[in-house]
């Protein structure tokens, strides 16, 4: 019989592919497989060549169809011309994709993945799975099948040499945790940094919306630490936070643990598996670094957590609705109690008082605080020691009594004048041509953030072809960078074009100006090679923009417009960058 081991690769942003990657593993440990899971990038590249026991890829989509930054690296080098079409031919692989189907490119680096370990001459023993977030039951509704079907092929390949171990009994924690007899100071572990992390200082936090507007968004600027070597960022780059859960909150979750006592007290963390702990993370350290830094415990729960919290509740009631919440058939009643609310890891502990998490299994049950992405909105050509961020604060209301707010943003908003915290820099989808080429950028309210940058470098440069259609309710509420941006249209820099939906009986959007000035952007377009960028709200505005191009286009005699604009986005002359 073939030794039963199994590689579990992911590819994740944002936690999702990396919590399913883990799920698969607890799902192989019942069925006795031994089992490694591993980013794409932390693997060693050439091993796949010559692995002789099945592969699963979990990846994600990020940005418009793009790979997650810990599969990049995997990607570009599977991808090299010089590798053999067979190279693979003794790989069996399967592939899950987690994507949205609402976004243009759904699932595309799964596919292209699936693509290309085919090409190679891998063989996929199941079909290519796409997870859905508008699915009625979100990822799990494509995930659960592909799972069952998985499973049947397997172990048709490799039989069981003992019954599957029951869902009863839980899996064994992935790390040694111990408390170490003495208490030191809470501020352990605060001066780690995450690898290309640089030092900033926040020195302004100012709101940019009026005080009566529903939304608030704020100008936060940092300044760069002059003590390390400052970064060069280009336009339409990000700059990438990881968030601290606020001391309140902590305080008040470690209460309800019951580890207020221990909190301060020093902790030896011993991984099963390296992989299972970012190496910034100390080994040794507390229960409140953690839990301030490393978790998060404002998160919106997945099934996951359900499923190990099921192990340790003392009240069968309790374990009945834990249970019911990781089936299929629970799924619909998970999301009415937790998702849609957008229920926190905090509330739901709250409603099952019963069940608590032992010590060793922190690192199995809540999920790591996620890295948040802001476009940088100050050119480094112009203030090279200075990040300047348009952000608006997440602060909603659902069905629950307090209102949903971001963890990162409400960071960002409690956090005190001349605070140094770490900023990484990340590239960014829409990319700046080098030369004087026209650029039409729309960038219907936040969506303007990086085009501040693309505009601020282009000016530096002595361009002045820079054309910007704003869009936002009202003229005195929401009106952002209001100053900044009339300046620049005095000095004849930029042709700018609002749209102020509310403050006249009918709403006017920004493709409503993009139709009255056809004449001007097909002369851009079809003369001088305008580049189009749009950014903002992935909702409705970017398919009512690109519907408006393509009419204008229509309206200039190009008998198949929609094809005219697929040509452009095929070329890079046509950029978006959208979300949720």
């Amino acid at each position: 019989m073939s030794e039963r081991r199994l590689l579990i690769l992911y590819g994740s942003q944002t936690g999702y592919a990396k919590d399913t990657a883990y799920r698969i593993a607890r799902q192989a440990w019942r069925r006795h497989f031994s089992v490694s899971v591993r980013s794409m990038d932390q693997v060693d590249k050439w091993s796949i060549f010559t692995t002789t026991h099945p592969v699963i890829f979990v990846c994600s989509t990020t940005g418009q169809g793009e790979e997650p930054d810990n599969m990049k690296k995997f990607w570009r080098f599977i991808l090299r011309k010089t590798i053999p079409y067979d190279a693979l031919s003794g790989l069996n692989y399967a592939v899950f994709g987690l994507g949205d189907s609402s976004y243009q490119k759904f699932n595309f680096p799964a596919k292209r993945l699936s693509r290309r370990l085919q090409q190679l001459g891998g063989t996929s023993i199941v079909d290519r799975g796409d997870g859905d977030d508008q699915h009625y039951l979100g990822l799990d509704g494509a995930l659960d099948p592909w799972l069952e079907n998985l499973w049947t092929v397997l172990l048709d390949q490799y039989p069981l040499p003992r019954p599957i171990v029951p869902e009863s009994v839980a899996p064994d924690p992935s790390c040694d945790i111990d408390y170490i007899d003495e208490h030191i100071d809470t501020s352990v572990g605060e001066t780690e940094l995450i690898p290309g992390t640089h030092l900033a200082q926040l020195v302004k936090s100012d709101r940019m919306t009026a005080p009566d507007h529903f939304q608030d968004v704020h100008l936060f600027e940092f300044e760069l630490d002059d003590s390390t070597q400052i970064p060069q960022w280009s336009p339409g780059d990000c700059a990438v936070l990881r968030p601290e859960n606020l001391a309140s909150d902590v305080n008040d979750f470690l209460q309800q643990m019951n580890w207020t006592e221990h909190a301060d007290k020093l902790l030896q963390i011993k991984p099963r598996d390296e992989s299972i702990i970012p190496e910034w993370v100390p080994r040794c350290t507390t229960l409140r670094w953690l839990f301030t830094n490393y978790f998060d415990i404002m998160a919106v729960p997945r099934r996951s957590f359900f499923e190990m919290l099921y192990y340790f509740s003392s009240s069968e009631n309790e374990k009945e609705r834990l249970h019911e919440f990781t089936t299929s058939e629970g799924q619909d009643e998970l999301q009415t109690y937790c998702m849609r609310p957008r229920r926190t890891i905090v509330e739901v502990l709250d409603d099952l008082p019963c069940s608590r998490v032992p010590l060793e299994y922190i690192f199995d049950v809540f999920p790591e605080i996620a890295d948040r992405s802001f476009s940088i909105s100050s050119a480094s050509a112009v203030t090279p020691h200075r990040v300047d961020l348009t952000v608006a604060i997440v602060n909603y209301k659902t069905l629950m009594q307090k209102p949903r707010v971001g963890v990162c943003t409400k960071w960002l908003l409690n956090m005190e004048l001349g605070r140094t915290i770490g900023l990484r820099f990340a590239k960014g989808t829409m990319k700046l041509p080098a030369g004087p080429t026209p650029i039409v950028m729309i960038g219907p309210g936040t969506g303007i953030a990086a085009f501040m940058a693309f505009i601020g470098d282009r000016i530096s440069r002595n361009i002045s072809a820079n054309y910007l259609f704003f869009g936002c309710r009202n003229e005195h509420g929401d009106f952002l960078h209001q100053e900044q941006l009339q300046k620049w249209v005095s000095c004849d820099k930029l042709q700018l074009f609002c749209a102020f939906s509310r403050d006249q009986e009918n709403a006017i959007y920004v493709q409503q100006r993009i139709r009255e000035q056809g004449d001007l952007l097909w002369s851009l377009i079809s003369e001088q090679d305008a580049i189009v960028y749009v950014s903002g709200n992935a909702n409705r505005m970017p398919d009512d923009v690109r519907q408006a191009f393509t009419d204008v286009i229509a309206d200039h005699g190009v008998d198949d417009a929609a094809a005219y604009v697929q040509a452009m986005v095929k070329t890079g002359r046509y950029q978006e960058e959208c979300w949720y």
